[in-house]
């Protein structure tokens, strides 16, 4: 097993605007990690997601020195485990409260170095956040939009005065996976998540920048167009290929599992879950 042992081991920062940076994560069993987002605003500072390392992200933010103002609170983007381990470590969790159950499963349980719960502060208590609530932290107010589909506890972050639209695993440049199980879940269907993204196009002259919740920092709100279309081509009936490239993960032998690829979009299904249930 890889050592992480140390902060250099499970956490990178880059600075992406005068007040926002991009904390990578790493954990062994998903090495990709998940990029979190640290937003200073007048007299505090807020994360946007805390990662699943087992070291103490809110200590490695202020071992960096970037900002002294408090962090107080973390607003997750939805409640897959990669996303909410470190949320403990914080003093106020934000959260869709449907997503608290898995927020506080480690997954993974398939995987020998999966990460054990009593390695986590896992008693903290929860915040709901739903459709339209807009969190006022002093001078960087943040607007919630209820968006599940790859996870049905997600939002997206609205940050009314930077421009910026953080929209966690439903959007992402590198890969988005859709209910690839193929079981029949209400709103976990492409159709819904094509829905969402209608959505998020209802309000693009909001923002001018998205930021994903993995493989890399901002991306040109353009990507938006690029992964609606993907989804269009999908319920036009065109499922894609069956050439799952491994960065896909664990996914060889899903019967049913398709990916539509259209310029830097990558949507991951199933056949069977591409339109909501009658």
């Amino acid at each position: 097993m890889v050592s992480m042992n140390t902060f250099e081991d499970n956490f990178d920062i880059r600075k992406i605007s005068p007040n926002t940076w991009v904390i990578g994560t790493k954990y062994p069993a998903t090495p990709w990690g998940c990029d979190c987002y640290l937003l200073e605003c007048d007299d505090a500072c807020v994360l946007i997601d805390s990662g699943m390392s087992k070291l103490n992200i809110h200590d490695y933010i202020r071992s960096t020195g970037v900002t002294d103002k408090p962090i107080v609170a973390v607003i997750n983007t939805h409640s897959h485990f990669d996303h909410t381990g470190g949320n403990g470590y914080f003093p106020k969790v934000y959260m869709n409260p449907i997503g608290e159950k898995g927020a506080k499963t480690p997954f993974g349980a398939n995987i020998s170095d999966a990460p054990e719960t009593d390695a986590y502060p896992l008693d903290y208590e929860i915040t709901p956040v739903h459709e339209g609530d807009v969190l006022e932290f002093a001078g960087r107010p943040l607007k919630i939009f209820e968006i599940g589909a790859h996870n049905l506890a997600s939002i997206a972050i609205l940050d009314i005065n930077n421009r910026m639209l953080f929209t966690g695993d439903e959007l992402e440049t590198g890969w988005c996976n859709i209910n690839i199980q193929g079981e029949p879940i209400p709103g976990m269907t492409v159709e819904n998540h094509y829905r969402n993204m209608q959505k998020l196009y209802a309000i693009y002259d909001q923002y001018d920048w998205i930021c994903p919740g993995h493989h890399g920092m901002p991306v040109d709100k353009s990507t938006l167009l690029e992964i609606m279309h993907a989804d269009e081509l999908i319920l036009s009936g065109d499922f894609g290929s069956d050439d799952i490239p491994a960065k896909a993960g664990p996914v060889k032998g899903i019967e049913g599992y398709r990916v539509m690829r259209y310029k830097s979009a990558h949507i991951g299904f199933n056949v069977k879950t591409v339109y909501d249930p009658k």
